[in-house]
């Protein structure tokens, strides 16, 4: 979605600078080639978009009106599941803090919950005394041991081990089943293996599609009908932010579809696969939009201070820059040079562009950040400034989807 300098100044009249520009085009189209992508390989599989990615209502609306489910990861996604008309029936509830009363809810409403510790099942056993006529469908999360050829770990970090699920080794899994035997209107449904790898590999979700096929093979052969694979993907992935042999859809489909096609047990009995994207859906699909505020040169470097912060527009403070514009606010001619973008924030660390190089911003002018869309509007604190307004096309024109923050909305809660 590419904007010019009028049609910014025009939203920056109503929604303020910064703003957030969402492509909401470009979000339907990324739902339709995964599932595409994967539905090519595997017909049974279904696409349960990662909330806790970015939960802007407008995105998830459109996801239930794609037919699509909501995988939420606690109470506030699953009740804004709820909110925007998500069937229930087609809500994934993961997450390592689920309460009783979390488990109770969404059990009542038939969503799909995949249980991840032992504190878990005794609320699943609480329950089942509870209702103990009814047959309670759950899903368990198992842990997942990643490594490269060379033995280095591939979960997130290189830590060592992952802290979620149920490990899958022998004696603590025959454990596992034997509390899980003592319910008797129990049956485990569904395997979820969402592990956050550092490479996001094929050999990573071949690894996670395998082992669950052989627990479900192993210890729930009858029951199993959804083998979970989550989510982490790589999206479209522009080549200036320097990532090396991105996998793409289709690829990470293909290497999935492998593993379920020579499975005897999935062959057998066809698990519903799903998949919980969340970066691969939504870093696309927003920009961060920020006005000029100063520029100064100090030991030879050019810093651009502009009003939006790191938080806008990578959240993690990750090294990497995204693909980023300059929009000048006229024409006068501007030499090239390298420059940082830096931010709103008193924070030495607050660099939005580090040592780019391009035409040479000036007071008032605009910068453009794109891949703005995973985890920036959800983990954006209230730090300094409010959170932006998000804006999204509408016609020839443009619709404000979310206001800016105010005062009122930060200390509502608060006792003055």
């Amino acid at each position: 979605m590419i904007v010019n300098l009028s049609q910014i100044q025009q939203i920056e009249s109503v929604a303020q600078s910064p703003f957030y520009l969402c492509d909401d085009a470009v979000f339907g189209t990324n739902y339709d080639r995964i599932v595409a992508a994967f539905s090519a390989r595997w017909p049974q599989m279904i696409l349960a978009y990662s909330y806790k990615t970015n939960y802007i209502p407008w995105l998830c609306r459109l996801i239930r009106d794609k037919g699509g489910w909501a995988e939420v990861v606690s109470r506030l996604e699953y009740e804004l599941a709820l909110k925007v008309g998500q069937d229930p029936a087609k809500i994934i509830f993961n997450g390592p803090v689920k309460t009783a009363d979390d488990i109770e809810l969404a059990l009542l409403n038939n969503s799909i919950v995949n249980l991840d510790s032992a504190a878990e099942i005794d609320h699943l056993l609480r329950y089942a005394q509870t209702y103990p006529d009814s047959l309670i469908p759950v899903g368990l999360r198992i842990n997942m041991g990643l490594s490269d050829a060379n033995g280095c770990s591939q979960i997130q970090n290189q830590l060592p081990v992952s802290r979620f699920g149920f490990s899958p080794a022998g004696p603590e899994m025959m454990r596992l089943k034997q509390r899980l035997q003592a319910i008797p209107n129990c049956q485990v449904v569904s395997l979820h293996g969402h592990t956050s790898t550092s490479s996001r590999s094929l050999a990573c979700y071949q690894t996670i599609t395998r082992t669950l096929c052989e627990m479900a093979e192993w210890h729930f052969p009858q029951t199993v009908q959804y083998i979970n694979i989550g989510g982490g993907m790589f999206g479209d992935v522009p080549p200036e932010m320097g990532f090396a042999d991105v996998p793409t859809f289709d690829q990470y489909a293909a290497a999935v579809g492998e593993v379920l096609q020579t499975s005897d047990w999935a062959a057998a009995n066809k698990p519903t696969l799903v998949v919980e994207p969340g970066i691969a859906m939504s870093a696309n699909v927003i920009s961060l939009v920020t006005r000029v505020i100063s520029i100064k040169t100090i030991q030879n470097r050019t810093l651009v201070t502009v009003d939006a912060s790191v938080f806008h527009a990578k959240p993690t403070q990750h090294s990497r820059n995204q693909p980023w514009a300059l929009i000048p606010a006229d024409e006068s001619a501007r030499s090239s040079g390298v420059f940082s973008v830096v931010g709103s924030t008193c924070m030495e660390k607050d660099y939005l562009l580090t040592d780019v190089s391009g035409p040479l911003p000036q007071v008032g002018d605009y910068v453009r950040i794109d891949q703005a869309g995973a985890y920036t509007v959800v983990m954006s604190p209230p730090f300094i400034n409010p959170a932006p307004a998000i804006v999204a096309p509408h016609g020839e024109n443009f619709k404000i989807i979310r206001t800016r923050q105010t005062l009122d909305d930060m200390f509502k809660n608060y006792r003055f």
